[in-house]
């Protein structure tokens, strides 16, 4: 199985310089002067390298200030933050990462998996909030969704219920457009697009079905769009964020059958962690 792994990018040093704020210049040009001792007088070097990032001064008369000298990169008033915890990260990594697609046969109490491995969190960090995980999503097409128990675990093993199994009771609900006559193996039909968000609008997939069946008369098929998962992403507070994401779909009801195209993980932007390295 091929795994897909974050893109880690970091930001260019002429990024960040055209991000600097302004500050007192250097109206001489060479060596500095007049950097820090009034227009025409010779720049005096007071340090070694840059000795603050925001006072409008050159330190060590390089000719550089403030936010231009490598050595404040990083600086949060020279990157608009800082860390992990939010800062600048435009064009640092990516917030949403892809899984291989999964057939799902027919089979009463048959479970199947697919896994995307992510390796671009920080070593060991973890989730802290259940806002820092924004949604799961699939295209995928199933001609029984009353059949199915879909499952996302994480890394450390934390799992939240997407879509629940309530029983072998209620009417056909089609997810997509299916083959409603393919028999055990799916011949893969037309998928439509599903997320789970913790404050989506609609209720989790089942329930809105049993509560809108008006809706479902004459097509059968689920909407696509945005259901809130039947359990709470609190439940995945604590979790490892490097590692394997699964999502695990299992066939509790016999006869029918589906197929995941496609299917994605997203975090917010603000858990990503900042560049460390340049790009020249």
């Amino acid at each position: 199985m091929s795994k897909l792994s974050p893109l880690y990018r970091c930001l260019a040093l002429s990024f960040l310089l055209a991000a600097c704020g302004g500050g007192a210049t250097d109206t001489e040009g060479e060596n500095g002067a007049g950097a820090d001792g009034g227009a025409g007088a010779e720049c005096v070097a007071t340090a070694d390298v840059e000795a603050s990032c925001s006072d409008g001064v050159d330190n060590n008369c390089d000719g550089k200030i403030d936010c231009e000298n490598v050595e404040c990169a990083f600086e949060s008033n020279c990157t608009g933050g800082g860390g992990g915890g939010g800062g600048n990260t435009e064009g640092c990594g990516e917030a949403t990462f892809g899984g291989d697609p999964l057939a799902i046969p027919d089979g009463v109490g048959m479970s199947y998996e697919t896994a995307v491995s992510i390796t671009g969190f920080d070593d060991g960090q973890t989730l802290l909030t259940s806002d820092g995980f924004v949604s799961a999503c699939v295209t995928m097409e199933h001609s029984w969704l009353r059949d199915l128990q879909i499952e996302m675990i994480c890394p450390s093993g934390e799992l939240v219920v997407l879509q629940q199994f309530l029983g072998t009771e209620g009417g056909e609900v089609y997810m997509g457009m299916p083959n409603d006559s393919d028999g055990t193996d799916p011949t893969p039909g037309v998928g439509a697009e599903y997320c789970w968000k913790a404050n989506a609008a609609n209720e989790p997939m089942l329930e809105w079905a049993n509560n809108n069946p008006a809706d479902l008369f004459e097509t059968l098929t689920l909407p696509a769009g945005d259901y809130r998962p039947n359990s709470s992403y609190d439940d995945l507070v604590g979790c490892t964020l490097n590692g394997d994401w699964s999502i695990r779909a299992t066939d509790d009801w016999g006869i029918d059958n589906g197929y995941i195209f496609e299917w994605r993980v997203t975090f917010n932007e603000n858990i990503i962690p900042d560049c460390t390295d340049w790009i020249d």
